[in-house]
């Protein structure tokens, strides 16, 4: 029986995403869309925390595909977690800009949410990239949901780069199964006869991976996909989707063999520094506020990477915590942009942001402190989540690695205080419209700047988790 119990949050989600359908097959505009997505997601997020880890044996069909560890329990909620958080924000946004066909649109967000589980718990090539390409296909749909140019070229864009990535990194899994004669992740990897065509297929698995977390040079998709996509549709690429492809990536580098970790650490350590430095200047550049959170995600990728590159000398725990911090500081700053957009002008250049923090002060507040945190100010989650990071980076000897990201740090200062000055200390344009806070969106708010806060404050309860 707890073998089924293990596989429930799988089963939970996929019968949320046949409800949607069948709910909007059987009615026109059908009640309850909402709450059959939020009950699901909230479900399978409770008992994944409810059964894993576990050592219970598994149904022998499920058993090369499924990982019943630690780090399962660990990002399995966490993602559950970010898809409840990234829905308060989209069920809004679906409702103010009045969009048509709902059911599919809840559909394709539990789908995603579905791949992600399947992504972050696979042990299995195929369990990898099955719930990668779940997690991607609803994606190129959603972020095309505005129905102008912009929302056309940025899902086209995101389609274009991620076919292509997908294709190179099913192409590097086969070389590796070629090589090791096997789909297991920790077997394939650590088999002494992989030789060089593993080698070559773990760079292959490693650059697809590169695209989706935005690591450079695979990230000038980022900003524009981010500008074209409605902020919620934004919050669930950051957030939802960047942890549960560093969940997978963190278990293709704790799989590592020793034959295969020295050849990685200089493909790690180099994609992190470039990442660091690139899209931390390519960000002081830009006026547009979701551009320039593209590359502000795309840099803090880089910093996560630190913590990959470290784990076996501190641990996972620097890295799992980051993970964590950041889908909560990019959820605030997309969430909080998400509720400034009341659908009469569209809120993304700075000169759009003056005088909102006084007229619209709780959606203004959600992203002031979502790009303080991500300033990596006191005491938020960006603090803490940095302070461990470099730490660790320091003791797994990487010196020089820990300098570049300290000076990207403090550069990134520099454009995230400019959106805030605009905010609070530029008098706006024309007036706009008052604050009207949907329940969901103040529970939203709420959450989140607990989150935010709570992370950086009392750490422990989170850090405990993890293994």
């Amino acid at each position: 029986m707890h073998d089924i119990l293990l596989f429930a949050p799988h089963l939970l989600l996929t019968l949320g995403i046949l409800l949607c359908f069948v709910l909007g097959t059987l009615f026109k505009r059908p009640a309850g869309l909402y709450g059959v997505t939020f009950a699901s997601t909230l479900l399978a997020g409770a008992l994944g925390m409810a059964a894993y880890p576990s050592e219970a044996p598994l149904l022998p069909a499920l058993k090369p595909f499924l990982a019943t560890d630690a780090l399962t329990a660990y990002f399995l909620p966490l993602i559950c977690a970010l898809g409840l958080g990234v829905l308060l924000f989209f069920g809004g946004e679906l409702k103010r800009k009045g969009h048509k066909h709902d059911d599919e649109l809840y559909a394709l967000f539990l789908i995603a949410l579905l791949g992600g589980v399947i992504l972050a718990g696979g042990r299995n090539w195929l369990a990898f990239f099955l719930g990668l390409e779940l997690l991607s296909l609803p994606l190129y749909i959603l972020i095309g949901l505005r129905k102008d140019s912009g929302g056309t070229e940025a899902s086209v864009k995101y389609f274009v780069m991620g076919a292509t990535a997908s294709g190179i990194l099913l192409f590097g899994t086969g070389l590796i199964y070629a090589g090791s004669g096997s789909l297991d992740i920790a077997h394939s990897l650590r088999a002494p006869e992989g030789g060089g065509t593993v080698l070559v297929g773990l760079a292959m698995v490693l650059a697809g991976v590169a695209f989706k977390l935005s690591l450079a040079p695979f990230h000038l998709w980022a900003p524009d996909v981010y500008r074209g996509a409605p902020a919620s549709v934004a919050a669930l690429l950051t957030s939802m989707v960047k942890a549960a492809v560093g969940g997978g990536l963190l278990r293709i580098v704790l799989d590592l063999g020793p034959d295969l970790w020295p050849a990685t650490v200089p493909v790690l350590w180099g994609l992190a520094a470039l990442t660091m430095l690139a899209a931390n200047l390519a960000a002081l550049a830009q006026d547009s506020l979701k551009r320039m959170l593209g590359f502000s995600s795309a840099a803090h990728m880089g910093y996560l990477l630190m913590g990959v590159l470290c784990v076996n000398q501190a641990g996972p725990g620097p890295v799992m915590f980051y993970a964590a911090a950041l889908a909560v500081m990019d959820l605030a700053a997309f969430g909080g942009l998400s509720l400034l957009d009341d659908g009469t002008e569209p809120v993304d250049t700075l000169a759009s942001l003056r005088g909102l923090g006084r007229s619209r002060p709780w959606a203004a507040g959600l992203l002031a402190a979502g790009l303080a945190a991500l300033a990596g100010l006191p005491p938020t989650a960006g603090f803490t989540g940095k302070l461990l990071l470099f730490r660790a980076t320091i003791m797994g000897g990487y010196n020089w690695l820990g300098v570049i990201g300290i000076l990207g740090a403090a550069l990134s200062v520099f454009y995230y205080l400019r959106p805030l000055v605009a905010l609070y200390l530029r008098e706006g344009g024309a007036p706009s419209l008052p604050e009207r806070l949907t329940v969901a969106g103040g529970v939203a708010v709420f959450l989140v700047l607990l989150a935010l806060v709570g992370l950086g404050v009392a750490p422990s309860p989170v850090l405990q988790l993890i293994p």
